[in-house]
């Protein structure tokens, strides 16, 4: 893509304090946005919006199989709503809060990661094999503890999941464990190898099954042999990344605004070995970043500016 025009779309109800935003994978007309005050969501590409739970909200699932499903974390409770949105249900309440959720689609597990931040318990995850009403508990098996699990990804290909953990207070020597599971989340085992800090998104790339993490700094850094081994792979940008699944070589990024980083919303066509910065957007810190049914336009949140589409 040559050209591009960005449309400024709106804060939902004024607020611009914005986590992440979803496209439905149906209806590029449906919305999900998250907020310190809660969940917004727009049933006609942000004309009009309806807010939900008013107090911090961070992480939101469509269930890949059935997305009239929509799972999400508010504080320590996760709710589930089976008509895209409409009414919420609270189907458990969690010791701490949550970070991230993943819905397997393999199988339709939930998978609900918390930050453990001071607790001195072992860390684990959390999974539902009935879509929230019970829930088992399975230790990462590593010593650190503390962690944060910013992200969980799964390659259905090759039935691995995938966990990006941050320790909370960063003790000497820093090392926070990258997690992977080739049982269903049963068991854990620490792959950060040689990754020199912790990772905050990953991304699976469909087709070859490379994993790529984000780190918050250092850059990106990937794999193709499911973690065993770890590649180092520039980037311009340190907060939000996603790789378009109908097109695999294609990848976005966002940067964040802070000392010499412009913020910014790049584009590559090559697998991430060469990345284009999106005209006009320095100035911007990219936080979310989602697509439309047809890989465009891309969609993306710029905190305390709100919601932007470029195509």
């Amino acid at each position: 893509m040559n050209e591009w025009n960005t449309e400024f779309l709106g804060k939902p109800l004024g607020d611009s304090a914005l986590n992440s935003i979803s496209i439905h994978p149906n209806d590029d007309s449906l919305w999900f946005v998250t907020s310190w005050k809660g969940i917004y969501v727009t049933r006609n590409a942000g004309r009009s919006w309806r807010n939900y739970f008013s107090v911090f909200t961070q992480a939101l699932e469509i269930a890949p199989n059935d997305p009239s499903q929509i799972l999400v974390g508010v504080g320590r409770d996760i709710y589930i709503s089976k008509d895209f949105g409409q009414t919420w249900s609270l189907t458990y309440k969690f010791p701490k809060e949550i970070a991230s959720i993943l819905v397997s689609k393999i199988d339709n597990s939930v998978y609900v990661g918390i930050r453990w931040e001071d607790s001195q318990v072992a860390n684990g995850i959390y999974k539902s094999i009935d879509m929230g009403r019970t829930w088992k508990y399975y230790s990462y098996n590593v010593q650190a503890k503390g962690l944060i699990p910013w992200d969980i990804e799964e390659d259905p290909g090759n039935k691995k999941i995938y966990i990006a953990t941050e320790i909370y207070d960063h003790p000497k020597p820093y090392h926070p464990p990258f997690l992977r599971s080739s049982d269903g989340g049963l068991t854990w085992q620490d792959i950060s190898g040689s990754l020199p800090w912790h990772a905050i998104k990953i991304q699976v790339q469909p087709g070859t099954g490379d994993v790529y993490a984000l780190l918050e700094g250092p850059g990106m850094y990937y794999s193709t042999d499911f973690g065993d081994h770890w590649q180092y792979l520039p980037c311009p940008f340190s907060l939000d990344f996603i790789i378009d699944k109908n097109h695999p070589q294609r990848f976005f990024g966002g940067g964040i605004v802070y000392g010499q980083f412009k913020g910014g919303l790049y584009e590559s066509n090559d697998a991430g070995r060469n990345y284009k910065p999106i005209p006009g957007l320095t100035g911007y810190s990219v936080s979310s970043i989602n697509l439309g049914q047809k890989s465009a336009p891309v969609y993306f949140t710029s905190y305390n500016k709100g919601i932007y589409r470029v195509k």
